[in-house]
């Protein structure tokens, strides 16, 4: 699939052919042209300045975002119930990061106009769901969720009665370890709120360079026209003496 670009007076007409050979529909092949053509690519000069940037960038979204996942799996996998196990929130902050985290380097590495304002709207969303993280694990950390330890226990008709010394021996631990699982989660939650703090800092980053690059690129586009439509007219030279 080509893409031409031709201009009139004040009117510019895009056309795109497309490949009868390829086996993406028409769609695919015109998000594609979209995304890569050098007609609707950035120069390279902020190609190479954007890139380092946004690649580390994305990079620190998908740390966060790999770090939540393995937060809510290690907590579903200890038995400890609290707001952040409940609701599944390590799962899909984390995973909806990690996602962006990607896009965020496909467009440092393809930087398009086009795939950089999707990435935008995307990071928007991710400082969204940052400060919503922060909020979650500062709750959790206030109310300090530790393991629960029954020490009640129930035959299968529902009458209380006396615990084995297996339970009790399994009790004893619980509440031995209890306070210690306490500190470890307030930690983690600790930990959470700092690596949210700081995925809404590097949104807002990304945010703040891509929005500059993009108004540059309009100013260079402004730069570069025609300088011939700048010039004054000339003075008819054939035009005879005035009176």
């Amino acid at each position: 699939m080509s893409l031409t670009v031709s201009r009139g007076e004040g009117l510019t007409v895009i056309t795109i052919a497309s490949n009868p050979k390829s086996k993406w529909p028409a769609l695919c092949q015109i998000l594609g042209i979209l995304c890569c053509s050098p007609v609707c690519s950035v120069s390279l000069n902020k190609k190479k300045k954007m890139t380092n940037i946004h690649t580390a960038l994305g990079t620190m979204q998908i740390i966060v975002g790999v770090i939540n996942i393995v937060l809510g799996i290690l907590l579903k996998s200890t038995w400890i119930f609290n707001n952040i196990t409940d609701y599944g929130v390590a799962f899909w902050i984390g995973g909806t990061v990690l996602v962006i985290g990607i896009m965020t380097i496909l467009a440092a590495k393809f930087p398009s106009p086009f795939l950089l304002v999707i990435t935008v709207v995307l990071n928007v969303a991710s400082a969204a769901l940052a400060i919503t993280a922060i909020v979650l694990y500062s709750v959790d950390l206030a109310l300090g969720n530790s393991l629960y330890c029954d020490r009640s226990y129930y035959s299968p008709y529902g009458y209380e009665v006396t615990p084995s010394p297996e339970q009790m021996r399994n009790t004893e631990l619980c509440m031995q370890y209890k306070y210690l699982n306490k500190m470890i989660l307030g930690g983690l939650d600790i930990m959470m709120i700092v690596l949210s703090v700081l995925l809404l800092c590097v949104t807002i980053s990304f945010c703040v360079l891509t929005g500059k690059a993009l108004c540059k690129k309009d100013d260079d586009a402004k730069l570069v026209e025609d300088p011939e439509l700048h010039k004054p007219l000339m003075e008819d030279a054939t035009a005879g003496p005035a009176c």
